[in-house]
């Protein structure tokens, strides 16, 4: 028992961040992420890891927010930031995701439900990765 929770503690990828809010910068072409975790003396990353998607139209996918950091962070501060991922970086410029609806998928909230968010990509013009058309109401 005791070597289990060790390795639990000193496991260096966590799913320990909630999700705030998420919205979609066309300008820049990336997701931003509202997060909070608990920390504050170790360097916190990000990334998304998709998940599945169901097919419709248009798709509907689902990522995991995953939290990582180099050593463990014992330190109890409660941190609320902004994180950047560009759809590049994901593949989500290909044709398939065109106008898809993406849920980022946090750890529980406060009020012990696991927190999400859901933004919607741009539609692309046809012409496939990087050329996008925005849609109203996203950034």
């Amino acid at each position: 028992m005791k070597t289990f929770l060790l390795a639990l503690i000193l496991s260096s990828e966590a799913f320990a961040a909630q999700v705030n809010s998420a919205k979609f910068n066309q300008a820049r072409d990336k997701i931003l992420v509202s997060v909070t975790y608990g920390g504050g003396c170790e360097k916190h990353d990000f990334t998304l890891k998709l998940i599945a998607c169901r097919e419709s139209f248009p798709v509907q996918c689902d990522a995991q927010l995953i939290e990582s950091t180099d050593r463990p962070d014992l330190c109890e501060a409660i941190i609320t930031e902004t994180v950047e991922f560009d759809i590049r970086d994901y593949g989500l410029d290909d044709l398939y995701y065109s106008g898809a609806f993406l849920k980022i998928l946090g750890d529980k909230n406060f009020n012990g439900r696991r927190s999400s968010a859901t933004i919607s990509l741009p539609f692309l013009n046809g012409m496939g990765k990087g050329i996008l058309k925005g849609i109203p109401g996203n950034l």
